[in-house]
C-alpha cells in the first residue's frame, strides 16, 4: 500500500486540530509529596480544601488550550471518582468529591474537550498479580469512566512496563525483542487487545494512547493504539538525546499500515505532581511557545502539565507565563 494513501480517521483529525492541551496530575501523590505512591497512603488523606476545577479550566482557556487530560488513576491505584470496584477512591476521602465529574463539567462549560489518564500499573489493588482478575477490573473501571461522564476525547495509559518488561522498570532494552528468554511481553498480561476493543465498544471515537516512556519517544511498543506520545522534549538517557520518532506510519495488530498522530507532553514543574518542597526555575512564556511550535511543526499536539496544589487549585503564578505563551501563539 502507498503510505501516501493512508489517511487519518475523523476522530484523529478532530483531535489533531485541537493542538494544545492541559495535562493535570492530581491525587494522593499531591498530599503525600511523592511522584509515585506505593498504594499505602490512606484515601482519607485526600482532602483538598478548595477544590475548583473551574479555576483549572479558566487558566487553560486563557492560555489558549483546547482540551485537557486528568489523572483519574495514577500508579498508586487511587481513583478520583467514586468507583464501585475499589475502596481506594474519593468515596473514602473526607468530602467525597467526584473529581472526575467536577472536572468534566467545568472544562466542557469552558468549551474545552476532556480526556483522562489511567495507570495500568496499580500498587493497591489486591488482585493485581492475578492477570485475568485485574484485566476484568480495568475493563469494569473503563465502563464507569466511559458511561458516566459523557464523551471522553482520549484515554492516556501509563505504567505498562510493570507487566511488560522483564525488569519491571520503565527503561526498555531493544535486545529483549530478539531474546526469546528475556521475558518481554507485549500487552498479554493486561489483555490489552481486549481492553482496547472494550473502550471502542463503549466510545468508538475515544482515542487510546499508551506511554512509550521517555527513552523511546514517539514510538509504539505494541498495537493497538490510536495516537502516540513523546514524553518530554530532547530527553537525555544513557548519554544520548532521545528524539521523538516523527514518522507516523506504523503497522497495526494485523500487520496493516496505519497512521498514528503524535502528542508531545512535558511539565512546567520538576515533577508531574505539585510539590511544595520543590524549588525550580519556571519555564518562560517563550519556552512554552517553543515547545508548542516544536510540536505543531512536527504535525503533533502539545500537552502541557501543571499540578493542582493541596487546596485543589492550580498555582496562580503559572497564569502569567501561560498568557505570555498564548500571545506568542496568537501572533504566529
Amino acid at each position: 500500500m502507498n503510505p501516501q494513501a493512508i489517511q487519518l480517521g475523523a476522530a484523529q483529525k478532530d483531535w489533531l486540530a485541537l493542538g494544545y492541551g492541559l495535562f493535570i496530575h492530581f491525587g494522593l501523590n499531591t498530599f503525600a509529596g511523592v511522584a509515585w505512591g506505593d498504594g499505602k497512603f490512606q484515601a482519607g488523606e485526600f482532602a483538598p480544601s478548595d477544590l475548583n476545577p473551574a479555576q483549572w479550566a479558566d487558566m487553560a482557556a486563557e492560555g489558549g488550550m483546547h482540551y485537557a487530560v486528568l489523572t483519574a488513576k495514577h500508579h498508586d491505584g487511587f481513583c478520583l471518582w467514586p468507583s464501585q470496584h475499589t475502596n481506594y477512591c474519593v468515596r473514602n476521602s473526607p468530602s467525597q468529591p467526584d473529581v472526575v465529574s467536577r472536572y468534566v463539567e467545568a472544562f466542557r462549560k469552558a468549551g474545552l474537550k476532556v480526556g483522562l489518564y489511567y495507570s495500568l500499573w496499580d500498587r493497591n489493588y489486591p488482585g493485581y498479580e492475578d492477570d485475568a482478575r485485574y484485566a476484568a477490573y480495568m475493563r469494569a473501571q473503563m465502563t464507569e469512566l466511559l458511561t458516566q461522564y459523557g464523551e471522553i476525547l482520549e484515554l492516556w495509559f501509563d505504567g505498562g512496563w510493570d507487566k511488560d518488561h522483564p525488569t519491571r522498570q520503565w527503561m526498555y532494552d531493544p535486545a529483549w525483542e530478539n531474546d526469546p528468554s528475556s521475558g518481554l511481553r507485549h500487552g498479554e498480561r493486561w489483555e490489552w487487545q481486549h481492553l482496547y476493543e472494550h473502550i471502542h465498544q463503549l466510545q468508538p471515537n475515544c482515542l487510546v494512547v499508551k506511554n512509550s516512556s521517555s527513552d523511546w519517544p514517539g514510538d509504539v511498543r505494541y498495537p493497538p493504539v490510536d495516537i502516540r506520545t513523546s514524553e518530554n522534549f530532547h530527553f537525555v538517557w544513557e548519554e544520548k538525546v532521545r528524539l521523538a520518532r516523527l514518522d507516523s506510519i506504523f503497522n497495526d495488530a494485523a500487520g496493516q499500515p496505519v497512521v498514528l498522530p503524535l502528542e508531545f507532553c512535558t511539565t512546567l514543574t520538576p515533577g508531574w505532581f505539585w510539590n511544595e518542597n520543590q524549588g525550580y526555575s519556571h519555564p518562560s512564556g517563550a519556552a512554552i511557545y517553543d515547545w508548542y511550535t516544536t510540536a505543531r511543526n512536527a504535525q503533533a499536539n502539545f500537552l502541557l502539565n501543571m499540578g493542582p496544589n493541596k487546596a485543589g487549585l492550580l498555582p496562580e503564578y503559572h497564569r502569567l507565563f501561560l498568557r505570555q505563551a498564548a500571545r506568542l501563539i496568537a501572533q504566529s
